[in-house]
């Protein structure tokens, strides 16, 4: 995991490993509210809902909801979900290095493939 409160980005990268030999890289711009583990086992990204079991949790914590802010759920394999506070992400598979960020960088098409990217 790597930020840049430069930037407000977060990465959150899966290792290169015997099954594959390419990290996956998600990374999240716009970050403005990061409230998740720095390990995660298991991964699923998805919007979050507003429901009122949530709102005191956005209230704490000043989660925006706007046309230019999401609030990204990040769940783990046991189903733990944990939040983001962000404008959009992508995932790219990549062969950086394990030192090598793929934050605050100008060279976007050098990244590797872009598998996904969210910016609704």
């Amino acid at each position: 995991m790597d930020y840049s409160p430069t930037h407000n980005q977060l990465l959150i990268r899966s290792m290169k490993n015997k099954s594959r030999d390419y990290n996956i890289d998600i990374i999240i711009k716009g970050t403005i509210c990061i409230l998740i583990p720095s390990v995660f086992k298991g991964l699923e990204i998805s919007l979050s809902d507003s429901t009122d079991s949530k709102k005191d949790l956005y209230k704490e914590y000043a989660l925006k909801a706007t046309r230019d802010y999401r609030i990204f759920s990040i769940k783990n394999s046991d189903g733990k979900a944990y939040f983001v506070n962000a404008m959009c992400f992508g995932v790219y598979q990549n062969k950086l290095e394990i030192l090598e960020t793929s934050i605050g960088r100008y060279d976007m098409d050098n990244l590797g493939e872009n598998v996904l990217w969210f910016a609704d």
